[in-house]
């Protein structure tokens, strides 16, 4: 009864159009390629410089930090390292990698050794990496002005199957993605049908997708980039190509890279991350500073006012961050939405959690996405206990579970706010009778954090525990006394009701897919409230 409970609590979000297709989905065949006799004529889009990370040198494809050599023939299902990697391979990233060293002939032989292998494709042909795949592949054809009319053929045949496959069942990014492929298809092919089709998705899902504040619905910072960077690739093509006639198109697609990077401007720290909270990881996406050059030459509206602000005003379509900036401090906070109700799958049970850098360094960080692959890790790094925030007897706050999976989740109202501060509460342990409250206070030396735990069921008879958690950075020194915390750059004290228990524990923070190193996590035992100090050492 607890499973079915659980899985109405996950799928009662979904929207009629996503249910429709997922049973459309399950009960369709595999995607299989229908290749036509002869492609109509490519025509070369222009498409910006070289600038993916290198991932293959000699045989070795590197993807989530994870090499693996094909001496012979590549294994387009490899399997070993997961379905990611797996879709890594698909995607051709490599194919536009900075590096020289991928030539233009060993590109189309990469093609060439794929197109062979069409028919034995298990996730290779779903509509996500093939959207990806086709993007490459129409950058790599257009920058080096290649002519090969069987890659044209597989091109076309690939474009058609996703505008057959739109990832209505999933929406979020994937379907973003389809759209983005589907446009520049229809631009490489000049196919109107394609083009009409693509232009509306866009203008409903970025309508949609992109909330009033900037950000991206589903609030993963990382994934905000990845499609930022493909929004800016197509609008490159777009206002270099008469033949689509649409100028509306570029004046929208212009608009919502202009709230986009403004979003990311102002949650960009000042040394160039970004807060790598629900799933992100460092080393996916190109970086905030890699994206400014590349729209530097796109026709964008006038600067935004909200470009300047550091914070953005509460509304029922905010992201919920927040970004608040000292001398010496930037406070990255976390008081909205897990994410999308419809699609929350990138979300983590981590509301009211922050992250914390002094004088341009990291000291309080989240402990970041390491692997999608279902497991204890997995599920550890969507939980409560790994972010910076108050978990009550080890419940999560947000009912995460699977891999990508949500079924309760914490609802946020914010109580008050300033330019110095905000104050809000959830509902995430309502199933035990509690709202959990926190406030923000900063000034220019210091910064304060109360949390208030409320209510209680009178008929529990459990004990319940609260456990406040901060993640520093495994480079920060942490050292602890009895009633206080000297962590790099900044001291920390704890009051509450009775004497907080501190204990310092090793974690394990996430500095890219499969890469972990070792930092210290403190632990904060306390009754009824908690009240952090946190003062700049100077």
């Amino acid at each position: 009864m607890s499973k079915i409970g659980l899985i109405w609590r996950t799928v009662r979000y979904l929207r009629v159009r996503q249910i429709a297709y997922q049973l459309v989905n399950r009960l369709r065949k595999r995607p299989k390629l229908r290749l036509p006799k002869q492609a109509p004529i490519g025509y070369f889009l222009v498409v910006p410089e070289a600038d993916k990370p290198v991932s293959y040198t000699d045989r070795t494809f590197t993807f989530l930090n994870q090499p693996v050599l094909f001496a012979s023939a590549i294994d387009w299902n490899y399997v070993q390292n997961g379905k990611l990697w797996t879709y890594n391979l698909n995607y051709f990233d490599y194919l536009n990698q900075t590096s020289p060293c991928l030539t233009t002939e060993e590109g189309q032989r990469l093609i060439h050794e794929f197109i062979t292998h069409t028919d034995s494709l298990s996730d290779g042909l779903e509509p996500y990496p093939t959207s990806l795949r086709i993007i490459n592949w129409i950058q790599f054809l257009s920058r080096h002005q290649v002519r090969d009319n069987k890659i044209e053929i597989h091109l076309f045949a690939q474009i058609d199957l996703v505008n057959k496959r739109l990832e209505y069942h999933l929406a979020g990014n994937h379907l973003l993605e389809n759209g983005f492929a589907l446009l520049l298809g229809a631009l490489y092919f000049q196919q109107e049908h394609w083009f009409r089709r693509a232009s509306k998705l866009l203008r409903q899902e970025l309508t949609i997708q992109i909330l009033a504040d900037g950000a991206h619905d589903e609030r993963s910072p990382m994934y905000h980039q990845l499609l930022l960077d493909r929004l800016l690739d197509v609008l490159i093509a777009l206002q270099a190509n008469s033949w689509h006639n649409d100028a509306s198109l570029v004046e929208f697609l212009a608009g919502i890279s202009t709230k986009m990077l403004d979003w990311l401007k102002a949650i960009t720290f000042s040394n160039g991350d970004v807060p790598m909270v629900n799933d992100a990881a460092f080393g996916i996406a190109p970086t905030s500073a890699q994206i400014l050059v590349k729209a530097q030459n796109l026709p964008f509206r006038k600067k935004s006012k909200r470009a300047e602000m550091l914070i953005f005003s509460q509304t029922d379509q905010d992201s919920g961050y927040r970004m608040y900036r000292w001398p010496h401090y930037e406070l990255f906070v976390d008081a909205g939405a897990v994410g999308p109700d419809h699609q929350p799958g990138h979300a983590h049970a981590d509301t009211f959690s922050f992250v914390l850098y002094v004088d341009g360094t990291p000291v309080i960080v989240d402990s970041g996405t390491s692997t999608y692959q279902i497991g204890s890790r997995r599920a550890w790094e969507r939980s409560t206990a790994a972010h910076n925030t108050v978990e009550i007897s080890a419940y999560n706050s947000s009912e995460v579970w699977g891999g990508f999976r949500v079924g309760r989740r914490a609802h946020v109202a914010i109580r008050r706010e300033s330019d110095v501060g905000i104050a809000a509460h959830h509902d995430g342990y309502r199933s035990l009778g509690i709202t959990h409250v926190r406030n923000w206070e900063i000034e220019s030396l210091k910064f304060s954090i109360l949390d208030r735990i409320i209510g209680h069921k009178v008929d529990c008879k459990t004990r319940l525990f609260y456990v406040a958690r901060l993640h520093f950075h495994p480079d920060v020194l942490v050292r602890s006394y009895t009633d206080h915390v000297i962590a790099g750059p900044i001291e920390l004290r704890f009051l509450s009701d009775t004497t907080p228990k501190l204990v310092l524990k090793p974690y394990s923070m996430a500095d890219g897919f499969n890469r972990l190193r070792s930092g210290h996590c403190l632990e904060i035992t306390f009754t009824n409230y908690l009240h952090t100090i946190v003062t700049h050492n100077e």
